[in-house]
């Protein structure tokens, strides 16, 4: 059976935006779910310099803002922080606020390096990839990057290879993937290694590298048939189509003209719109 929640606070009108994962909320409530489930960008988030204005003024509760500007003022610790913000409200219970507070020690008892890694799939998981790419390439330069064990670094190194096909850098990403497997032994990594050579036009590498892996029939089965499912579904995809549909406003010559320049204009803008996102 579920319980009742009384709500604090007015709804904010304007929310307030997490600048790590790009997360907007309107309540207490959802600001005290959003720190719950996001330790790692805990430090950063807490420490938005608009949060406790925001609470004074859009949910209207300027005991709560004027109380964490004091220990804003006497630099207090995240804990107390997060402790004000989520006793303000009943949405947790006392037994899940102690619990959050031990995953945060836990989170603080890492190495840098590793915490580091966390943030940065944090953040990949909300997509923000620009950002996450930066994060990601400063951990593989880190002189503590060893310090990890080589699962956590074949994980670092395949991530950071899946931004980078994402961004038609495929030869990178290739050897990222390559490395993430020799880290790791995720088979994972091996197949995607496989498909960045494949989608990049290195199609000698790809047989060779095809060739190496012949007797792990998992992997050669897997790749058959993902490259077989991409050519038997190209037909339905929306860019293919826009394709075909260009292609033939192309050949009617004059006649097609206009309607050809706005669906490329179209197309073309839609194609950097979903580059400039990733």
């Amino acid at each position: 059976m579920g319980r009742l929640i009384y709500c604090i606070g007015d709804k904010a009108k304007v929310p307030f935006l997490f600048q790590s994962t790009g997360v907007c909320v309107y309540t207490m409530e959802e600001l005290c779910y959003y720190l719950y489930h996001n330790v790692e960008t805990m430090e950063e988030d807490i420490s938005e310099s608009q949060l406790v204005p925001w609470i004074r003024m859009e949910l209207n509760m300027p005991e709560r803002a004027d109380f964490l500007s004091t220990l804003q003022e006497r630099k207090s610790g995240i804990k107390d922080m997060v402790v004000s913000i989520f006793c303000s409200t009943d949405y947790y219970s006392q037994d899940e606020i102690n619990h959050l507070i031990e995953r945060i020690d836990r989170y603080f008892e890492l190495l840098p390096i590793e915490r580091k890694k966390r943030h940065a799939a944090a953040i990949l998981r909300y997509g923000k990839n620009h950002e996450a790419l930066l994060e990601y390439q400063t951990i593989l330069d880190d002189r503590d990057f060893v310090q990890l064990s080589d699962e956590e670094q074949g994980a670092a190194y395949h991530n950071i290879a899946v931004l980078m096909a994402q961004n038609g850098q495929f030869r990178r990403a290739a050897k990222n993937f390559q490395t993430a497997y020799q880290k790791s032994g995720d088979r994972e990594s091996l197949c995607q290694y496989l498909y960045a050579l494949k989608l990049g036009g290195m199609e000698e590498e790809f047989d060779r590298e095809l060739t190496v892996y012949a007797d792990d029939t998992d992997v050669v089965r897997r790749i058959e048939n993902q490259f077989y499912f991409v050519e038997e579904n190209r037909e339905y995809s929306p860019d293919y189509v826009n394709y075909l549909h260009l292609m033939e406003l192309k050949n009617r010559g004059p006649e097609g003209e206009d309607a050809f320049w706005w669906l490329f204009d179209e197309t073309v803008n839609k194609l950097k719109n979903t580059y400039r996102e990733r």
